[in-house]
C-alpha cells in the first residue's frame, strides 16, 4: 500500500536532515510530498542538479546555481515544449510554461548563463512570462551589465498609479538574498495607510509557495489589523502545502467565515471549514484537478461530500466593513512605487541625471518629423554613423524628449547600434520587450521589424523616418512591416 503525501512528506524531510542522498530524496519526492519552502538553506543538497527536479515538482521555487542546475533546467524546458508526459510535470495544470518559469529565483549565476546562452526562444520565453516589463531590467542594472542611463531610457513609467505591481524583485531580494532586502518593507511602510491590505493579500496570492513568504505576511496583518479576504474563488490557499500549514494559515491569515459546513466525517468538515471560503462552502463546485488534489493530498473525497448541512456562523456576521471603497480624493489612492529611486541611490550613488521619461502613448501624426531628436541627428550622416558605432553616444546627447514618440525613437536607435556593435542578446531582448509587447515590433535576425498594421499612422511614420535617413547601413537595420506583420516578438 501506498504511503500518503504526509507519510512521505516525513520520510522526505527525515533524509533531508540526516544523509541527504539525493537519489532517495528524488525518490520519495515523486512518490508526492508537500515542499512547504523552498530548498536553498539546506547546505547539502541546495547546489544539487536534483533541487530542480524536486522544485519543479512541488512547485516550489528554487535557484540555480551551478551548469549542471541549469542544464537541468533546459532539460524540462525541452519536455514541456514537446508535451511529454513527464512524470515530473504531468500534475500540472495547463498554464505550465508560465507557472514553470515563475518559480525560478533569480541570481547572479543565472543571469551570467542567460548572457550566454543560444536558444532565442528560451530566453523570449522566460522574459514573456515573467509577465512584468521591468523584472530582467531591474537585474541587468543591479548586477551593472548596464548603465544608469539605459536603465531610466527603458523602463517602464506608465504603471497604472492605482495599481499593485507584482513586487518579483523585492520579493525575490527580500527572501532569497542577502542585499537590497528593505525594498519590500519600503513599499510596503509607504503605502500602508491605504493599501497595505491589498499588497499582503497579493503577496499571498503570488507566493503562497514558500510558508516564509506566508509568516511575513502574518505578521503585517498583525501589525497593520489587516482582514484579508480568501485569494481564491473556492478556497483561501492552493493545495500545496501540509495538513498542519493549510489549516494554520487558512485560519490565521484570512477573515473568519460566515458559513459552516457540517458534516457526518468531521475530518471533511474540518478540512473544508478551515480551508474554502464561503463562496466555495455555498456553491460546492471545484474543478477536477482541485478536486484530484484533495484526494490525493488530503484524502477528502469532494465527490462523496453529502448530508451536510451549511449553518451560518453568527459570530462572524459582523464583518469589517471596508472604508477602501468610499469615495476618496485620487491623489490619497495613489500608489507609491518607488524602488526603481531606490535602487539607483544604492547602484549610483552619484547619479544627478534625469529619473523618468514621458512614457505615455499618444498619436502625434503631424509633429513628429519636428522633433529635436530627427531634425537635428537623424538627417545628418556623421551624426546618424556616431548613433550607429557607439550605443553610449545617444545616450550623451541629454535631448529633452517631447513625448512616447520621440522616446521610441531614441530606443530604437539605441537598439540598432546595440546590434551593430554585437552586443549581448539577453541583453537586447530585456530591452525590446515592452515596446515589442506594446507595438508588436520584434528582433529576428539581427533586424528590427515593425508590424505597420496594428499602429499604421505614427509607428508605420516612425519606420519611415528610420528607414529614409541618409545612412544606408542604419536603415537596412529596420525591415519594412507590411511584409512580416504576422510575425511578433
Amino acid at each position: 500500500m501506498s504511503k500518503t503525501y504526509e507519510e512521505n512528506t516525513k520520510d522526505f524531510y527525515n533524509e533531508l536532515n540526516s544523509e541527504c542522498d539525493p537519489e532517495k530524496l528524488l525518490y520519495i519526492a515523486k512518490q508526492g510530498i508537500f515542499l512547504d519552502e523552498p530548498l536553498l538553506k539546506y547546505e547539502k543538497i541546495k547546489n544539487h542538479e536534483y533541487v530542480v527536479d524536486i522544485s519543479i515538482m512541488c512547485k516550489q521555487f528554487y535557484e540555480i546555481n551551478n551548469k549542471k542546475q541549469y542544464n537541468r533546467l533546459k532539460y524540462f524546458y525541452k519536455e514541456i515544449k514537446i508535451k511529454k508526459n513527464n512524470e515530473i510535470t504531468r500534475n500540472w495544470d495547463n498554464d505550465v510554461i508560465h507557472e514553470f518559469y515563475n518559480i525560478i529565483v533569480i541570481n547572479k549565476y543565472l543571469i551570467d548563463e542567460l548572457l550566454k546562452e543560444k536558444n532565442d526562444k528560451f530566453l523570449i520565453e522566460l522574459i514573456i512570462a515573467k509577465d512584468y516589463p521591468n523584472f530582467f531590467l531591474f537585474y541587468l542594472y543591479n548586477y551593472a551589465y548596464i548603465y544608469t542611463d539605459v536603465f531610466i531610457l527603458f523602463y517602464k513609467y506608465n504603471y497604472s498609479k492605482y495599481e499593485i505591481p507584482k513586487l518579483y524583485f523585492e520579493v525575490f531580494k527580500y527572501f532569497y538574498s542577502n542585499v537590497h532586502k528593505h525594498l519590500l518593507d519600503n513599499f510596503i511602510d509607504s503605502n500602508k495607510h491605504r493599501y497595505a491590505k491589498h499588497i499582503v493579500s497579493n503577496l499571498i496570492s503570488y507566493y503562497e509557495n514558500d510558508i516564509n513568504i506566508l509568516n511575513y505576511c502574518l505578521d503585517k496583518v498583525k501589525k497593520y489589523n489587516l482582514t484579508i479576504d480568501p485569494c481564491h474563488y473556492e478556497f483561501k490557499l492552493s493545495f500545496r502545502h501540509s495538513l498542519k500549514y493549510m489549516n494554520f494559515y487558512s485560519n490565521n491569515l484570512f477573515n473568519k467565515n460566515n458559513l459552516y459546513l457540517k458534516c457526518r466525517d468531521n475530518y471533511t468538515s474540518d478540512f473544508i471549514n478551515s480551508n474554502f471560503s464561503d463562496r466555495g462552502i455555498k456553491s460546492r463546485a471545484l474543478s477536477e484537478v482541485y478536486k484530484k488534489d484533495m484526494l490525493v493530498k488530503y484524502n477528502v473525497n469532494f465527490n462523496e461530500i453529502v448530508d451536510c448541512e451549511i449553518i451560518s456562523n453568527n459570530e462572524n456576521n459582523d464583518k469589517v466593513i471596508d472604508s477602501e471603497d468610499e469615495d476618496i480624493d485620487n491623489n490619497e489612492r495613489i500608489i507609491h512605487y518607488n524602488t526603481k529611486e531606490n535602487l539607483i541611490k544604492i547602484i549610483d550613488p552619484q547619479y544627478s541625471g534625469i529619473l523618468s521619461y514621458k512614457d505615455k502613448y499618444y498619436e502625434n501624426y503631424t509633429n513628429i518629423y519636428k522633433f529635436v531628436f530627427i531634425k537635428n541627428y537623424l538627417r545628418k550622416y556623421k551624426e546618424i554613423d556616431k548613433i550607429l558605432k557607439d550605443p553610449n553616444y545617444v545616450l550623451s546627447l541629454k535631448i529633452d524628449i517631447s513625448n512616447y514618440n520621440e522616446l521610441l525613437i531614441i530606443k530604437l536607435c539605441y537598439i540598432a547600434s546595440l546590434i551593430y556593435n554585437r552586443a549581448n542578446k539577453f541583453i537586447i531582448y530585456v530591452l525590446m520587450y515592452y515596446d515589442c509587447k506594446r507595438f508588436y515590433i520584434k528582433l529576428r535576425n539581427n533586424k528590427i521589424i515593425f508590424n505597420g498594421e496594428k499602429y499604421p499612422n505614427s509607428i508605420y511614420n516612425i519606420y519611415n523616418i528610420l528607414t529614409r535617413t541618409p545612412h544606408k547601413v542604419f536603415n537596412s537595420y529596420f525591415i519594412n512591416p507590411e511584409s512580416h506583420y504576422n510575425e511578433f516578438f
